[in-house]
């Protein structure tokens, strides 16, 4: 993804720039493991098998996956801003829909299209820093927002669990709604637009594609995503099946549910 700032890095590290960053990079964590805890609930209130609530995550999953693709060379083309703003705020109808939603098939869809649009939050929040900071400002401000995406899986069965118990399940949704308006808000308010004109090539889809093809050529650009696979693969089983075991095989309390996540 191009970087190129619109001048040598200016921008002023701040506390209060620093949280907002953090708030964008905790999207995607809170959208995937706020509502583990309440995948039995889920279940039980569709009337659908624990399999078919494990999809929904899966479905987010590939969603993101697949958005992660598209969304790099548009922020590349079109900006940073719009495609950030544009993406968390069709996540936030995701959430919407996902709370009002009254069949697994429609959780399900509606989950995936989430996924894709959350991408774009993750995507650009990497091109977003290296445009604004320095090199030294650069390293400080990631370590910061890889903290975030650290702890935000931890506490978010924690919220999770509790939403579940006191409002039902739908208000973890509510809340990530809640969330993603604060978080457009706060980008429309403190986040410039960090790459120039003169910048942004147009955008090409053949000559995107090439690029994705010599990284898949690569020997060692594939030995690191089987890695990365291979290693997300064990954690998203746990993802996927954890509640279920603890919460209705070993009868964990939904709300202790997310304790033992962490």
């Amino acid at each position: 993804m191009t970087t190129n700032a619109i001048n040598p890095p200016q921008q002023q590290l701040t506390f209060l720039l620093i949280l907002v960053l953090g708030a964008i990079a905790a999207l995607t964590p809170l959208a995937i493991d706020m509502y583990l805890p309440a995948m039995p609930e889920i279940a039980r209130d569709l009337a659908v098998t624990p399999g078919q609530v494990q999809t929904t995550l899966a479905a987010y999953t590939a969603g993101f996956a697949i958005g992660q693709l598209i969304h790099g060379p548009i922020s590349d083309s079109y900006g940073r801003r719009p495609v950030l703003i544009i993406g968390i705020a069709f996540f936030l109808v995701g959430a919407i829909v996902s709370a009002l939603a009254v069949d697994i098939q429609t959780l399900t869809y509606i989950r995936a299209a989430q996924g894709f649009c959350g991408a774009a939050a993750a995507v650009v929040i990497q091109a977003l820093v290296r445009d604004m900071f320095d090199r030294e400002d650069f390293a400080r401000t990631m370590s910061f927002i890889t903290l975030v995406m650290t702890v935000a899986p931890l506490a978010a069965p924690m919220m999770g669990g509790y939403l579940a118990v006191w409002f039902g399940w739908r208000s973890i949704f509510w809340l990530l709604a809640a969330f993603a308006v604060l978080v457009i808000v706060l980008v429309m308010a403190l986040i410039p637009e960090t790459l120039a004109m003169d910048k942004r090539p147009p955008l090409r889809i053949g000559s995107t594609l090439r690029n994705y093809m010599k990284i898949l050529r690569s020997g060692k650009s594939v030995g690191y995503i089987f890695a990365s696979g291979f290693s997300f693969a064990g954690m998203f089983s746990f993802l996927t099946a954890g509640s279920f075991v603890y919460i209705d095989y070993y009868g964990v309390s939904v709300q202790n549910f997310g304790y033992l996540f962490a």
